[in-house]
């Protein structure tokens, strides 16, 4: 039987025709890629078994030790690395799959320039030197008209190797700005608990059997963090209950104790309802708070800003002026105000006072007003679950050891989402259920060690920095202030909501290229495109080093590059060249991983590329045998050396303590339903990370791209299994095939982030995306985060 590619109109065999007629050379509207069959070629028939060490996969942080079997020059078996440390010898199916995967049908061969417009798809094969040639002539045009801030080069994980990236610091081109995603709790909760890591908890998640409940906050451990799952596995073995708040019945949510399916976009309404909860009751730790946070400190009544003396000082680790200040609180004994750090006093929880003429009350007094709204029945009515749901999971959480562990998904991905993340740091401050053992919050799933070795680097001229980029590649497409780009992997459908307002910012650039292994979405509507390699192939003997749970970790080489591609690193190499800047950089891997390894961190003491290579590509750093953290404790980097779940400089936003706010588009009373009824649920899977592995063949046959719908909102709109449909709303649309799935709460739909525009009929899933950021975003301190998941679209069949 003929196998045929979705959304092509080329069969498998008639791909190997095509492929077989090109042979080397290009020409217009040649395609950029071929299928495994053609690499046979390069294999040495003679050649040995061999085996090879890597790391894999980075994108989603697992990195995971690979032990690659190749076998007559191809790589033939991908097994974890034995490790004496059995939670560390790891390997998932997107691992295994890349057996096929590196020799697929989407791998770019081939340097190649556009010869039709952008979109055609139409290119012709061109050597390395005309590529950089051209690359650096584009850039220096670029930068001698506008300014060497008009380029942009940036990076994916996936198109890059493991060397950091050097050729924008070595322009003085732009390097990307905020992320945009993944950090929209952490926003929330870093300035109460600094110093934070943005993404991850300060302990790890061997420290949940310490636990009586975990909360699993839309985290889909599970499928995103696959390896790591054994964490929550083990601690229900020792008695820990989890409870996962997804709207979807996630695989997560069918390994937990309980699941708690809310109404998506509304987790912060949960936790200010459980907050209120707890505060009525009586739940809270009254000790707790009064030593060790700052809600008994005072506030103005009218204003609240707090009542505080601030002295000039200069930090003393970094020689900057800094400011020192010293808060109040209302000591009962001496009925007064007193600095709060004045032993023998007793501070008052609650309460309001008069000083000076002006009234003043507790952070905690004023907590209790602001939380009351925030009833079980409003909290119900708002997430759309049972009032007891609410109570029970607030008492649980309340009588610790409690944790919670969000995740980069689900509220992430709302305009509200920062709120989120503060009701976490506000209801762990008032319960003591952050700073002991088995307490805690932040993410878990990819942050396994409390290990982190200090690295050398490669040392450039001083002052040769990247330009500062004021703006994230989110609002960069909404300006003119970029002339020519250069993208290693497909940052243009994964770092922006909103594809037509995208297209047409790159579009209006000069020149645009695009470096990445496989042929993306973007791919199409640039330049020139460039054959990066796999993490499985180098042209030395190395091809990068990191520190990565607890090891040093290094890229061996396990095959030689495959087609004409060569590693980010050579590319970068390759246009500083021909830019006359060829001798800023490393001669080649071998050179830079020595200066990455040369440091004086005790914990990589003696190991080199040599010992790395002896021990298969992995050492373990030493002392760091014990994965739990030490006990994060009771003293901070915040303003007064206390937890500080009150953001004073979020006042004017009406965020000093965690208000509801809705979403920004998916909300029930959105008059936009009526057109658009459906909330449109983004998120990863266990077959891929973002758009990684959608042209992997062996994925595709058991996870071709779908959106999911419940079947009751399929028969409402004349929907079945199978049916070819159109998604779509005021910014555009997308093709793709419709599943029922009675995991999917009503009234939303369900699609697995990023795919190949290729198996969706031309089209891309970002079309549809909310582009609008909330502002308050870019007064946080990972800037406002793109929210995907609050977007509303309609369904309908194909043609209709």
């Amino acid at each position: 039987m003929e196998q045929r590619l979705e959304g092509t109109t080329l069969s498998r065999r008639g791909f190997l025709r095509a492929a077989g007629a090109l042979g080397v050379a290009g020409f217009a509207g040649a395609s950029l890629t071929a299928v495994a069959a053609s690499q046979d070629a390069q294999a040495d028939p003679g050649e040995n078994e061999t085996h090879g060490f890597t790391y894999h996969n980075e994108h989603c942080l697992c990195n995971c030790m690979l032990d690659c079997t190749v076998r007559d020059g191809r790589l033939a078996m991908v097994q974890p690395r034995e490790n004496e440390d059995k939670r560390f010898q790891n390997v998932c199916l997107k691992g295994i799959s890349e057996v096929q995967n590196i020799y697929g049908e989407s791998r770019i061969q081939r340097p190649m320039k556009r010869v039709g417009e952008r979109g055609s798809g139409e290119f012709e094969a061109i050597s390395w030197d005309e590529a950089f040639k051209t690359i650096a002539e584009e850039f220096k045009k670029c930068q001698d008209t506008y300014g060497k801030d008009a380029l942009w080069i940036q990076f994916s994980t996936e198109a890059s190797q493991r060397f950091p990236p050097l050729l924008a610091s070595v322009l003085g081109a732009q390097a990307g700005g905020m992320n945009g995603y993944d950090l929209g709790q952490g926003n929330g909760q870093s300035m109460a608990f600094t110093p934070w890591i943005g993404l991850f908890a300060q302990n790890t998640m061997w420290e949940w059997p310490e636990a009586k409940v975990v909360i699993l906050a839309n985290t889909n451990l599970v499928e995103t963090s696959l390896v790591w799952s054994r964490g929550m596995l083990n601690a229900q073995e020792a008695g820990t209950k989890f409870i996962c708040l997804d709207p979807r019945f996630s695989p997560t949510a069918s390994k937990a104790d309980q699941w708690v399916g809310l109404r998506a976009g509304t987790d912060p309404a949960f936790f200010l309802g459980m907050t209120n909860y707890i505060l009525e009751n009586d739940l809270y730790d009254r000790e707790h708070i009064l030593a060790h946070t700052a809600l008994p400190f005072l506030i103005e009544a009218d204003t609240g800003h707090s009542l505080a003396d601030v002295a000039e000082a200069t930090n003393p680790e970094t020689g900057e002026p800094m400011e020192v200040k010293t808060f109040y609180v209302w000591d009962e004994s001496a009925g007064k105000a007193v600095a709060a750090e004045t032993e023998g006093i007793v501070a008052a929880l609650e309460g309001t006072f008069t000083i000076d003429g002006k009234r003043y009350t507790t952070q905690f007094t004023r907590l209790k007003e602001e939380m009351a709204p925030y009833t079980l029945e409003w909290t119900a009515d708002t997430c759309d679950i049972p009032a007891d749901t609410v109570a029970q999971v607030a008492t649980e959480y309340a009588a610790g050891p409690s944790i919670i562990d969000n995740g980069v998904g689900g509220v992430d991905k709302f305009g509200n989402n920062d709120v989120a993340g503060h009701c976490y740091t506000l209801i762990a401050s008032i319960t003591g259920n952050y700073g002991k053992r088995g307490t805690g919050c932040g993410i878990y799933g990819y942050h396994v060690t409390p290990y982190e070795a200090m690295l050398g680097g490669w040392q450039l001229p001083e002052g040769m920095e990247p330009a500062p980029s004021p703006q994230g590649f989110y609002d960069m497409v909404k300006t003119d202030k970029v002339h020519a780009a250069m993208f290693f992997g497909d940052i243009p459908t994964q770092k922006a909501a909103n594809w037509n307002k995208t297209l047409e910012w790159i579009d209006s650039l000069d020149f645009v290229c695009l470096a990445d292994i496989y042929h993306s979405s973007v791919t199409d509507f640039v330049d020139m495109v460039l054959p990066v390699c796999s993490k499985f192939e180098c042209a030395d003997e190395v091809g990068g080093v990191k520190c990565a749970n607890a090891h040093i970790l290094a890229n061996l080489k396990v095959l030689d590059p495959l087609f004409e591609s060569k590693s980010d690193f050579y590319i970068e190499k390759g246009i500083a060249e021909a830019m006359g800047y060829g001798d800023l950089f490393p001669a080649d891997g071998v050179e830079y991983a020595n200066a990455i390894l040369t440091t004086d961190d005790p914990q990589v003491a003696g190991f080199t590329l040599e010992t790395l290579k002896a021990n298969n590509g992995a050492q373990r750093l030493i002392g760091s045998e014990d994965l739990n953290a030490p006990e994060v404790g009771f003293v901070y980097g915040t303003a007064s050396g206390r937890q500080e779940p009150y953001y004073e400089v979020l006042l004017d936003f009406g965020q000093a303590f965690p208000a509801w706010e809705q979403p920004n588009e998916a909300y029930p009373e959105n008059p936009l339903r009526e057109k658009y009824p459906l909330q449109f649920n983004q998120a990863r899977s266990r077959f891929r990370v973002h758009s990684a592995y959608s042209g992997a063949r062996w994925i595709q046959e058991v996870a071709e791209p779908h959106i999911e719908l419940n079947p009751a909102d399929a028969a409402a709109r004349g929907l079945e299994d199978g049916d070819k449909v159109e998604v779509f709303n005021d910014r555009g649309s997308f093709r793709t095939k419709l599943r029922l799935n009675e995991a999917v709460r009503p009234e939303s739909a369900f699609m697995v982030e990023s795919t190949f525009r290729q198996y969706l009929d031309g089209t891309i899933m970002q079309s549809v995306s909310n582009d609008n950021l909330n502002e308050r975003g870019y007064a946080l301190p990972f800037g406002p985060m793109i929210p995907y998941n609050d977007t509303l679209i309609e369904i309908k069949k194909v043609g209709e």
